[in-house]
């Protein structure tokens, strides 16, 4: 039990989220989404057998994951995930907390008594202590969540608003158009504290709060605990619903390759990426499986067949359950994030070995998406990579939402097509000439960004100051703009 113990506590030393041990395989580590082996033999299967015995008691492992939680000798609970493979036993933990001490009680009156003799006093035996397991009903804790964020969720639909802030000490905070805006209300901060530590401090998931889905982060902060709650529409939206391009209709008639939707945080990429995905269900029969982080939009599957699957819950990383995926026979993957090389590089062998990759990417725009990819190899890999991402991309799409004069908000989208000139820039490297190319190639379905931002300058329904803060070439801006008058 020690030798677990230690592992776990290991997480914390070295700044990781979540730890994975596997019968046979060499405990590793996750920090910031790459996977790291620990310097140890593999694991003994009866190890992490007796490890789980307490904690799966009158449960089954032949349903699927079981989510428990473990505490040691500190209180530190950690949340830990169980499964048993053909190749026996998979455990992942996430970091653990040490929940908050409990506010002492003032002592009860106590009645005068007669004095006694003393009795002489008496050794307690020395035994030895086990560390304490607690069994966890993370279902109960997800309920508890729920019922604490419904009215600051209630409020924050009524008021529109994208995501909801509930904070230690804070009145309830909500992100309306954009804007950071307070509403009248506070959540109970012992219940907040209580459901953050269950969760391990930190974590990830989506709930259904009444009728409401929302994405959650929970997270500890230096005044206490804190909850931040996207949102999300109770049905996926179409691309008309989002005021997006139609031609962008025409990414699901790809048979394969790699499309890329970048923009900042909370530029609605994953909800343009979710309505591609159902207007794909409308269109043709396949095989589709998502990897996210967390499951946001559910799917409710017409034509194709759909496999979603979360990450911490159903694989481990990003570029593990890419590799997962590629023996599932999926024709079309969707990608929630390309985080670092490891995952980029089974995204272009899935692309390259005929499947329809869709994947988010932060960046301000096609060059700067590109940029990133390559960038992230070393300079001994970039010619290869260069290659393949020339031959495997298909569509970069940029948006960003801009708040608009009435309310609501606005998306300006870039849309760049590859096409054969693309390709070429991208292998040779010149993306200093990719916006020429893209201001030139109206006729293969190219949209700068600056005639997105003029349109919707010229409708007037975003000021000029929003549409600067975002456009790069503003003399091509104004010069669009002009003509659009």
């Amino acid at each position: 039990m020690s030798v677990i113990v230690s592992l776990l506590r290991m997480m914390s030393l070295r700044d990781a989220e979540a730890l994975t041990l596997e019968t046979g395989k060499v405990p590793n580590l996750r920090r910031r989404g790459n996977v790291e082996a620990m310097s140890m033999p593999a694991l003994d299967a009866q190890l992490l057998e007796d490890f789980i015995a307490p904690l799966v008691t009158g449960k089954s492992l032949a349903d699927g994951p079981l989510m428990v939680s473990f505490a040691d000798d500190e209180g530190i609970a950690y949340p830990i995930t169980i499964e048993r493979g053909a190749s026996g036993l998979r455990v992942v933990a996430r970091r653990g907390a040490k929940p908050a001490a409990p506010k002492p009680k003032p002592p009860e009156p106590v009645a005068a008594a007669a004095p006694v003799a003393a009795k002489p006093k008496i050794a307690a035996p020395s035994v030895d202590v086990e560390p304490t397991v607690a069994v966890v009903d993370h279902g109960a804790i997800r309920e508890r969540l729920a019922q604490l964020l419904a009215q600051p969720i209630a409020m924050g639909v009524e008021r529109r608003a994208a995501d909801v802030f509930v904070s230690s000490g804070q009145h309830v905070r909500a992100k309306i158009d954009g804007r950071l805006e307070t509403l009248d209300l506070h959540a109970d901060d012992d219940e907040l504290a209580a459901c953050v530590a269950a969760l391990g401090g930190t974590a990830d998931l989506s709930l259904d709060v009444g009728n409401v889905r929302v994405r959650v982060n929970v997270f500890e902060h230096s005044a206490g605990a804190a909850i931040a709650a996207r949102i999300i529409r109770d049905r996926v939206p179409g691309l008309a619903d989002l005021a997006l391009p139609s031609e962008l209709g025409s990414i699901v008639e790809l048979r394969d390759g790699l499309v890329l939707v970048c923009g900042p945080t909370g530029s609605g990429k994953s909800t343009t990426l979710a309505s591609l995905i159902d207007l794909l269900d409308q269109r043709t029969a396949a095989h589709v499986i998502t990897l996210e982080d967390p499951i946001e939009y559910r799917f409710t599957a017409r034509r194709c067949l759909i496999h979603q699957r979360e990450l911490g819950v159903h694989f481990e990383s990003f570029a593990r359950g890419l590799r997962s995926a590629l023996r599932e026979s999926p024709d079309v993957i969707l990608l929630g994030e390309l985080r670092d090389p490891e995952t980029i590089s089974a995204a272009l062998t899935a692309a390259e070995t005929g499947h329809l990759v869709l994947a988010t990417l932060h960046a301000p725009n096609a060059a700067g998406a590109i940029d990133r990819i390559i960038d992230a190899f070393t300079e001994a890999q970039q010619r290869q990579v260069r290659s393949q991402l020339a031959g495997v991309l298909r569509t970069v799409v940029t948006q960003f939402l801009l708040p608009r004069r009435d309310g609501g908000r606005a998306p300006a989208v870039e849309v760049v097509p590859v096409t054969s000139a693309v390709s070429n820039i991208i292998r040779k490297g010149d993306l200093h000439t990719l916006p020429t190319a893209i201001q030139s190639g109206r006729e293969a379905g190219m949209i700068p960004l600056e005639k997105s931002l003029a349109k919707l300058l010229d409708a007037g329904a975003v000021s000029a100051q929003a549409v600067k803060r975002i456009a790069a070439d503003h003399d091509l801006l104004a010069a669009l703009a002009g003509k659009l008058r």
